[in-house]
Order: structure tokens, then sequence, then C-alpha cells
């Protein structure tokens, strides 16, 4: 049977055997919460934050807040956008609705854990809260200010909504997302592995760049990614058996 042919529970990247990874994945990100929990993490997190912060550079900076733009949510909504108007043009409307419930269930599960769990962000970010001159260079303490400022992150409720990084996890929902349509429609492996370390290198970058401005714990950004992998590879496996059980069996004749 050609691939253009296979049933989509058949088709590589989106199968049944993807529901194993996304369940580990989801356990993962709750170990992380547990861990962090307890206070096993924090020195960690505080440790990783220092070093991050002593790469500080303006120029790096310019850099960095570029890529962290990436994973903001005006940014992720319009790739979004772009990606179901793209589907439902082509008369994919099934896909279309799938990949806009994943998309749309991810950021409404970020927020609600966001409120409930309320960890409070790193002393970085309180920094630039209370005193964004202090301890750094007063040019690239300006830059990340104002970049947090037009965000809408500095408010005094986003002081409690550290854990998870809703950059980490909308990102590598949606990137993921995109990236198991676009691989399904390439037939030769080499485009898929370029696909696969595109979108897998913009969720790390997107990720590492919200450590470096000092906004979330890097315990944050390691529950967002495998909270946003498990999400998206967990539905995925849920709507390919969906289709299996819907399509008619190997003896079975289409009425």
């Amino acid at each position: 049977m050609s691939e253009q042919n296979q049933p989509a529970s058949a088709k590589p990247g989106i199968n049944e055997g993807n529901l194993r990874a996304g369940l580990f994945c989801l356990a993962g990100a709750l170990v992380v919460f547990l861990l962090y929990r307890f206070g096993w993490v924090q020195g960690a997190d505080d440790a990783c934050l220092r070093w991050m912060e002593s790469l500080r550079s303006v120029g790096l900076t310019h850099r960095v807040l570029e890529i962290s733009a990436l994973g903001s949510i005006p940014v992720l909504i319009l790739i979004g956008l772009v990606t179901v108007l793209y589907l439902y043009a082509r008369g994919d409307q099934k896909t279309t609705r799938r990949i806009f419930f994943i998309m749309v269930s991810a950021e409404v599960v970020a927020y609600i854990v966001k409120h409930l769990v309320g960890r409070i962000r790193p002393l970085q970010f309180m920094d630039h809260f209370a005193a964004p001159t202090v301890g750094t260079n007063p040019e690239e303490a300006q830059l990340i200010l104002q970049a947090l400022e037009k965000g809408g992150e500095m408010t005094k409720t986003s002081l409690l909504v550290s854990f998870p990084s809703g950059h980490s996890m909308m990102s590598a929902a949606i990137f993921l997302s995109i990236a198991f349509l676009l691989y399904n429609a390439t037939g030769s492996r080499g485009p898929r592995r370029v696909l696969a370390a595109t979108a897998v290198g913009l969720i790390v970058a997107i990720g590492l760049s919200r450590v470096y401005l000092g906004v979330h714990n890097p315990s944050d950004v390691l529950a967002g990614w495998l909270g946003g992998f498990g999400w998206t590879l967990t539905w995925f496996s849920v709507f390919a058996r969906r289709d299996r059980l819907a399509s008619p069996g190997p003896g079975s004749t289409a009425s």
C-alpha cells in the first residue's frame, strides 16, 4: 500500500504509538511540578538563571528578544490562524477543526495551570519589575523592560504565573502540530529531518530565551515543553485512533 493511500492512523508522524510518548511527556510535566512544589529544583533553577545572566550583553539581548517574540501569544495566534486558514482553504475541514482544538485547548490549559499553581517569577524578573537598572547593564535592562511592557508582562498578575512557561508550552503545541502536518505531506527523509530539526530548534530557542531574560525558571520552561509536547501527541493519537475505528476493516466493504 502506498503512503498516499494509507489511513491517517498509519501515516508516519501521526499514529497511536505517539500516545505513549504523549502520556510520558505529560507525566514528566507532573514530575517537574512535584519537584518544584517540594523545593527540590529551586537551587538548580537559581544557578542556571545566574549563569544565563552572566552571559548577557546588549547585542545578544537584542537577538534573544527577537526569538522570544516568536513565542508570544499574538505571534503564535497569527501562525495558528494562518495554518488553520490554509487547511480550510484546502477543504480539509476535519484537520482544521483538530488543529484549532489543539491550539486553543493548549492555551486554555496553560492559563488554568498557571493560575492554579501560582508560582512567583524568578528574582531576575522581580528586579525588572521593581528596579530595572539594578545589577545589570542599564541599556540592556531597559531593552528587556521595554519588551516585557510591550508584551503585557509587567503587571502584578504576571508575577504569580510563572509555572509553566506559556511561551514554551504554546510554541511546542503549535510548531509540533505544524511539523506533523508538513511531515506527513513530505515523502522523502531529508525534508522530514529538516522539518523536525527546525521545529525542535524553534521550540528550544524560545524556551531558552525566557530563561535568559529572567522571566522564567528553567523548570517552568521544561514543564512547558513537556506539557506542550504531551498535549499535542496525546490528542493526535486520540484522533488517529478515532480514524482507525471509523475506517472499514480489511475484510469489510463500504456500504
